[in-house]
């Protein structure tokens, strides 16, 4: 993160225990990655981002964060199952001085979900002693670093928001199609954008008739994230830090 995006940074809410998850799997020096901020008026998490870089106003920070944390919801779902952490006050880093927040308003549902913790492990010596791994990005922060080098890569994680229905699941398709799809074989590609143009997308005609063993919804989700996972891969490959 250059030092331009220091002035800046966005409170997490949401549950505690997926903040928690955040904090574990979003470190520095790597981008995005949570700060722990200590404030006298209470303690919170705060999310760091090259994405702010440059901005001068607190207004821009808050626009470009609705779009930031729709993708970081996204890969966090996929990658540790958490539900979804939503964007606070727009924190201004003050040098020599309290953080100050600017608040904006936003209305929130809420619902709790209880499933089990990340297993962190641990790797120890002859002598028993902790042998501490050398800083990586986690995998959370290379989906994001993709989304960032290929924007149709983001794209696609922003449509596999929440449940996607067909409609979102086929313009995460359009996003990914020329990209490598990690085996994916052509029948069930047709068999995908059969059952979504004749039914879910449109309705059935001459030209668009109904696959004979319509996709499940179920299935096609887990088929176009195993695209876009395939497409993350690959350009991850292509452009090694």
């Amino acid at each position: 993160m250059s030092q331009g995006s220091n002035q800046w940074g966005i409170e997490l809410n949401g549950p505690e225990a997926d903040q928690k998850v955040w904090l574990m799997l979003l470190k520095p020096p790597f981008d995005p990655f949570i700060e722990e901020v200590k404030d006298e008026r209470g303690d919170y998490l705060a999310l760091r981002s090259s994405a702010f870089d440059g901005m001068m106003t607190s207004e821009e920070v808050h626009q470009a964060a609705k779009q930031l944390f729709n993708t970081l919801n996204v890969v966090m779902s996929k990658n540790a199952d958490t539900d979804p952490v939503t964007d606070g006050a727009v924190i201004e880093f003050v040098p020599d001085g309290q953080p100050r927040k600017h608040f904006y308003l936003k209305a929130e549902g809420g619902k709790i979900r209880v499933r089990g913790g990340i297993v962190e492990l641990m790797v120890k010596d002859a002598q028993g002693n902790v042998i501490e791994p050398a800083p990586a990005p986690s995998r959370a922060q290379l989906w994001m670093r993709a989304a960032a080098l290929e924007p149709e890569i983001g794209s696609a994680l922003r449509y596999l928001q929440d449940k996607p229905g067909w409609f979102e699941l086929y313009k995460a398709y359009e996003a990914v199609k020329d990209m490598p799809n990690g085996g994916i074989s052509g029948s069930e590609i047709k068999r995908f954008t059969q059952t979504a143009n004749a039914g879910e997308r449109h309705h059935p005609n001459e030209k668009i008739k109904p696959h004979k063993r319509p996709m499940e919804l179920w299935e096609a989700r887990s088929l176009i994230t195993q695209w876009v996972s395939a497409a993350i891969d690959d350009i991850l490959g292509k452009n090694p830090e």
